[in-house]
């Protein structure tokens, strides 16, 4: 149970409360949001990054959220509301291609693709060396050699020796023949495209690097690139429906994560926030956001663009007050507070010791009588100026002199 705080304490405690809401909205709110980015941005001057955190804070946080969180199941069905909405948005149907990319832009992709000249020979060794390929280069060859084979038992039927032979007679022997014929050119070509099949793939490997023409590609591209800049987003969706889009998403998102939890996924995010330290562990705050474009109007702007509303809304729902009380209530019911609620009113500890600065007044104010201070001059110098100064009064008779050389010799 919370211990009831001092009444006067209680009165301090509310009157603090209500000091705090008075500067949390209207005028001292803005003046408190600049008054604290200002210090904020003066202080990130003087500390550094590797100050402020280190890299291994950094890499738990980011481990934590990116590989170690679990998420929950309605991730998916969010990311497929989101896929529907995105497909479904009428803006697809007002912008055109071009607007998302322009002719700069797309040209100096195209020539750094084309630049890259050993991606283009990987390309092209992988796809002739793939299976698949071989086997389509194999069945095109075949289909080719057949249908010269038809033509070829087509050209036969024609032979002007067997149509004289008889119409029946020819016919019985095509049929009989042809099929062999056919069957037997079949295997044997079967069996040298098997046998010649790799020199075959190594002369069309050949073949296409040598079709590859730097000017000739990127006016082909430019050409079909005219043509679709000014096609709208909407003339896409034809051949996509929006469930294509929802299971591509979700796709993506079940590939995530099954990419979180490999070992490559966490390592790169090590390496990222190495080199960022690496490159900014020295530097300080201040102008590692001011390279972040970050400026001091822009964190005015966001903060009196959030804090006011935020503001607000607790004080509507009635929370913001019992927030504050709650966490000053602590420190009012405190004993430390309750010790100097309950110690008699007495002046502070420097107050007391005034009453000596009076002495101290005093003893100044008789030192000019002295031409030097006692420890700096000797008794007997200071004892025959005393005597013989040409102000000093003359003794009087009857017994002053014994007095003022007493006096002389108590200042000694």
């Amino acid at each position: 149970m919370a211990k009831s705080p001092h009444p006067q304490a209680q009165l301090l405690l509310e009157a603090h409360v209500e000091y705090i809401l008075a500067q949390l909205g209207g005028q001292p709110l803005e003046e408190l949001i600049e008054s604290l980015v200002d210090q904020l941005f003066e202080n990130a001057r003087k500390i550094t990054l590797d100050e402020a955190v280190t890299r291994e804070m950094i890499k738990a946080t980011a481990r934590g959220y990116a590989v170690e969180l679990e998420l929950s199941g309605a991730i998916p069905e969010l990311v497929g509301d989101i896929a529907r909405s995105l497909y479904a948005h009428p803006i697809h149907a007002r912008t055109r291609v071009s607007e998302l990319l322009s002719d700069g832009l797309f040209s100096e992709f195209l020539d750094k693709i084309l630049e890259m000249r050993d991606l283009h020979q990987w390309i092209v060794h992988e796809a002739v060396t793939n299976p698949v390929y071989a086997a389509l280069a194999s069945e095109l060859l075949m289909e080719g050699l057949r249908g010269y084979a038809r033509q070829g038992s087509d050209k036969v039927r024609d032979i002007p020796g067997l149509r004289k032979a008889g119409r029946l007679a020819n016919q019985t022997i095509l049929r009989a023949a042809l099929p062999l014929i056919e069957e037997t050119l079949e295997e044997s070509l079967r069996k040298y495209i098997q046998r010649s099949l790799q020199g075959l793939l190594d002369r069309s490997e050949n073949f296409l690097l040598g079709l590859f023409d730097e000017e000739k590609i990127r006016t082909l591209v430019l050409d079909a690139w005219d043509i679709i800049k000014h096609k709208r987003i909407s003339e896409f969706k034809e051949g996509v429906s929006s469930l294509d889009i929802e299971e591509f998403f979700v796709i993506g998102y079940e590939a995530w994560r099954e990419l979180r939890a490999t070992p490559i996924y966490g390592a790169l995010i090590d390496s990222g926030i190495d080199c960022f330290f690496d490159k900014y562990g020295d530097t300080t705050l201040s102008e590692i956001l001011e390279e972040m474009g970050v400026t001091r109007e822009i964190a005015i702007r966001d903060a009196n663009r959030f804090a006011p509303p935020v503001l607000a809304m607790l004080r509507r729902k009635k929370l913001l007050q019992p927030f504050i009380q709650e966490q000053l209530a602590g420190f009012y019911a405190s004993p430390a507070v309750a010790g100097i609620l309950a110690a008699p009113a007495t002046a502070p500890a420097t107050t007391a010791k005034t009453p000596a600065k009076p002495a101290a007044t005093t003893k100044a104010a008789a030192a000019p009588k002295v031409g030097k201070p006692a420890d700096k001059q000797p008794a007997a110098k200071k004892s025959t100026k005393a005597a013989g100064s040409p102000t000093a009064k003359k003794p009087k008779a009857g017994g002053s002199a014994p007095k003022t050389r007493k006096t002389a010799k108590n200042k000694e």
